[in-house]
């Protein structure tokens, strides 16, 4: 069966819950910034929202496919209703399989890349021509990698690790510049966490237990930042 990397038996169903719980929390991130910017009327609000949707779209791609690979009822189901797709003898199911891997990976690379035009110095960014063509670029490169990461799937973390590292920084000037703000520190955190837990997934070809500290580490910062934005509409 088709599969990017090898994951510990015993957390199988498990990470499905995890996701299932970051789903709820994104969903809920994207509804706290769609909020703010119904309020402040602000663009980088309604931006941050469709990037957390984004992230949404990625997670429930990963659900599907990871219960797909763990429940043969529900394997068995999609191969009865796919089986057009998948031709005779489900000759083409490794193809599907690497169809829903890059639906998990184009929209939460897309997201990243959003974050990180958010999370820089406020500008007319999203709004001038030669930005548009450069955000153009960049999302071919993310459909580009997104393709490419499903034969090599650790370059999909490492470039998430780059866009992350890089969202980190801009946070961090943020947060120097709003005289250190807990909201701004929160905020930055989080991407803390998530960027950690990049590594951990570079390095599950090695050990594949560290799958189990990525997915944990991932979850941790999506709560922060919902913690970060729900604090943020309460005042």
């Amino acid at each position: 069966m088709f599969r990017l990397f090898t994951t510990p038996v015993w957390f199988n169903g498990w990470d499905v819950m995890f996701d299932m719980v970051s789903l709820v929390v994104a969903l809920l991130i994207a509804a706290y910034s769609f909020r703010l910017y119904r309020i402040n009327n602000q663009n980088k609000f309604a931006y941050f929202s469709l990037a957390f949707v984004m992230v949404a779209v990625s997670l429930f791609s990963k659900i599907f496919t990871d219960s797909v690979l763990y429940y043969t009822p529900l394997r068995d189901v999609t191969a009865v209703v796919l089986q057009p797709l998948a031709g005779p003898g489900l000759q083409f199911s490794a193809l599907l399989y690497r169809a829903a891997f890059f639906l998990q990976m184009a929209p939460l690379l897309g997201a990243w890349l959003l974050i990180f035009f958010i999370s820089q110095k406020s500008r007319d960014r999203l709004h001038r021509f030669y930005e548009l063509s450069q955000i153009g670029l960049f999302v071919y490169l993310v459909l580009l990698v997104s393709f490419v990461s499903n034969f090599r799937y650790f370059v999909f973390y490492l470039t998430s690790a780059v866009l992350l590292a890089l969202i980190v920084l801009n946070y961090y000037k943020n947060y120097l510049n709003t005289d250190k703000n807990k909201n701004a520190k929160m905020v930055m955190i989080s991407f803390v966490f998530i960027l950690l837990a990049q590594f951990f997934f570079i390095f599950v070809f090695m050990v594949p237990g560290l799958y189990v500290i990525g997915e944990l580490l991932m979850l941790i910062g999506f709560l922060l930042i919902l913690y970060a934005y729900g604090r943020v509409t309460r005042t």
